[in-house]
């Protein structure tokens, strides 16, 4: 066979020019670092690399928890934390929650990798700039999970009631506790039928309801003012899905979910 024809002969123009890119990547960081350390880290270079950073987490982050990947990534990095199925597909399929944990992440990640970390940058490691941020970043998504699912846990006690869809116990599954294996397709299904089932009969009121505490976690006082209602209304409203939720899994129709995302949007 000839040179011409082997179905390898394009493989080493392509690896040398990926290899050129990466060294005149790696040579650009080593010059900039040296220049932002000339500077104590301070003056308009450097806040043009913070913009850098920041928008570099912002894609990176926001791409990771729109695909599912962001939880495999902070294992890669061994960080661990309680994520249930259905916290993760909340994440995938609404922008706004994606927003706002990364806002929460990089708010805190940014400043703590630029005072903390860059100045330990090891321009003959194996990480660039950027790459050096991610363990960092992963880690303080970790914490702004938790602030997010805190909020959403509640709001979903609010909506069915702890009895009927308990969620994630703290107690019995510490956040940092390396986690159990991720539900299988055929528990997935179960759990989306599951919580479909529990509202299926519910009236448009008691949706709203549902709906307004979701997406916002206001208080019952709040969500009457929005949807021009008292709050015995809305209390009442949220009772009758409690109700209904207890008497399905009573009847053995649903099996209880361990956490809900129960209104769909």
């Amino acid at each position: 066979m000839s040179a011409e024809a082997s179905p390898t002969s394009s493989a080493p123009p392509a690896l040398a020019a990926a290899s050129d890119l990466h060294t005149a990547r790696r040579a650009a960081d080593r010059d900039l670092f040296g220049r932002l350390q000339a500077s104590g880290f301070k003056g308009p270079e450097f806040e043009t690399f913070q913009d850098r950073i920041w928008l570099y987490g912002w894609k990176v982050l926001r791409a990771w928890m729109r695909d599912g990947e962001i939880i495999a990534r902070c294992r890669e990095n061994r960080i661990y934390f309680a994520a249930p199925y259905t916290e993760v597909e909340e994440i995938t399929r609404r922008d706004d929650v994606r927003q706002d944990i990364a806002i929460d992440c990089l708010g805190k990640a940014v400043p703590y990798y630029l005072s903390k970390s860059l100045p330990r940058w090891n321009p003959a490691g194996g990480r660039s700039l950027n790459s050096f941020f991610i363990p960092i970043a992963l880690r303080f998504f970790r914490d702004a999970y938790r602030t997010w699912a805190t909020g959403h846990r509640r709001r979903m006690r609010e909506i069915l009631g702890p009895d009927a869809l308990p969620v994630h116990a703290e107690a019995l599954d510490p956040w940092d506790q390396t986690p159990s294996s991720a539900l299988g397709l055929e528990e997935q299904t179960v759990l989306r039928e599951t919580l479909g089932i529990i509202l299926a009969d519910a009236s448009m009121e008691e949706r709203a309801v549902c709906e307004v505490i979701r997406t916002t976690g206001a208080t019952q006082e709040e969500i009457a003012k929005k949807l021009g209602t008292t709050r015995k209304s809305v209390e009442r409203r949220l009772s009758r899905v409690r109700r209904r939720a207890k008497k399905l899994a009573a009847a053995g129709i649903i099996l209880v979910p361990s956490v809900s995302s129960a209104v769909p949007r």
